[in-house]
């Protein structure tokens, strides 16, 4: 994965956070009694509204995380022996 500090990447604890916001949303709602497909139709937008809110910092770490992935060339063993080929040609 990215280079990251810390015991786990920033994709796992988004990942779990935004889980957890659902879950303890979701738990709440049916406690108060909404009903399970009203209360899975509030937690989807509470948890959404939360993760807006409390987790743009992990949010920049994994766009930084994409970012880096997209911009690093990966070589592969093929296209050095390739790129070795034509410049031993074109002596």
């Amino acid at each position: 994965m990215g280079a990251y500090d810390g015991l786990m990447s920033p994709w796992i604890t988004y990942t779990l956070a935004r889980l957890g916001f659902f879950v303890v949303s979701l738990v709440i709602l049916i406690i108060i009694g909404t009903g399970w497909i009203w209360g899975a139709i509030f937690a989807t937008l509470i948890s959404f509204a939360l993760s807006v809110l409390l987790l743009s910092g992990l949010r920049r770490q994994i766009a930084s995380d994409i970012q880096r992935r997209v911009e690093k060339p990966t070589t592969d063993n093929d296209s050095d022996v390739e790129d070795d080929q034509i410049d031993s040609a074109k002596v």
